[in-house]
């Protein structure tokens, strides 16, 4: 499924159904990492670090527990916790980078291989803007939607309610990650980020230099302007349920 760190420039859309419909887009770029290759960051690119100060970069603080334990460990642990057909041997991310330190990841996916290179497990890292994260970890079903019950307050607008459905597409040169929301057997809204592949090289970075920069300023700004508008056409914020500032959960129902 990967066989190395990659870049992946694209767009994400949002599109809400009910009860107003709604929709945005805009483009984001995305890395693939190996998580027990981080520290080697450190040393192949003067642009990227791990735990350092560089203008991208990828820290623990900023992903599972959230208090500095290694991202290997925490996601190696999570995996264990599911059981998949062969033993997982590779885990790889997919995430936003940090700028100058600075980023908001709505989801980072992690991808569990096995020694073959095939897709055996999965956790789905969200985020909310409220310093909250859940991570939903299961095992890959060939041809299957990976559903969730949904355990996070993450839009504002929405209850914790209904149920994620999950889908990773991989095409020979890029990535589909598909993330719908059910409430009661209805589509409530979905999300889909289309990524086209890169090379993972200080050439690309700087081609994508821009885009990059302005990533996490872009992110932020735009969930509270479109939170604005949403406000407008009439919707309403649900009250907040009371949620740890970090939590996990294990599924296996496929779709």
């Amino acid at each position: 499924m990967f066989v190395g760190p990659m870049l992946f420039s694209g767009s994400v859309l949002h599109r809400r159904y009910f009860p107003k419909r709604h929709e945005l887009r805009y483009r984001v770029a995305d890395v693939l990492l190996d998580v027990d290759q981080l520290e080697n960051l450190n040393t192949s690119t003067w642009l990227f670090g791990y735990n350092r100060r560089r203008l991208f970069g990828i820290a623990d603080r900023d992903h599972g527990t959230g208090d500095g334990t290694p991202i290997t460990t925490y996601v190696r642990a999570l995996m264990d916790g599911v059981k998949t057909l062969r033993p997982i041997t590779r885990i790889f991310m997919l995430c936003y980078p940090a700028v100058l330190g600075m980023v908001f990841n709505p989801i980072t996916v992690y991808f569990g291989l096995d020694e073959a290179g095939e897709w055996q497990a999965v956790v789905y890292e969200v985020n909310n803007t409220f310093g909250q994260r859940h991570s939903y970890a299961m095992a890959v079903e060939k041809g299957k939607s990976h559903v969730a019950a949904k355990q996070l307050y993450v839009s504002p607008f929405n209850s914790v309610e209904g149920e994620y459905h999950f889908n990773v597409q991989r095409f020979a040169d890029g990535l589909r990650l598909n993330i719908a929301l059910f409430e009661q057997g209805k589509l409530k809204l979905c999300a889909r980020f289309d990524g086209k592949e890169r090379p993972f090289s200080q050439s690309v970075m700087f081609k994508s230099l821009l885009l990059l920069l302005i990533q996490p300023a872009k992110v932020i700004v735009g969930i509270h302007w479109e939170a604005a508008i949403l406000y407008i056409k009439g919707l309403r914020p649900k009250p907040k349920p009371l949620h740890a500032r970090f939590s996990t959960s294990t599924h296996s129902k496929g779709v």
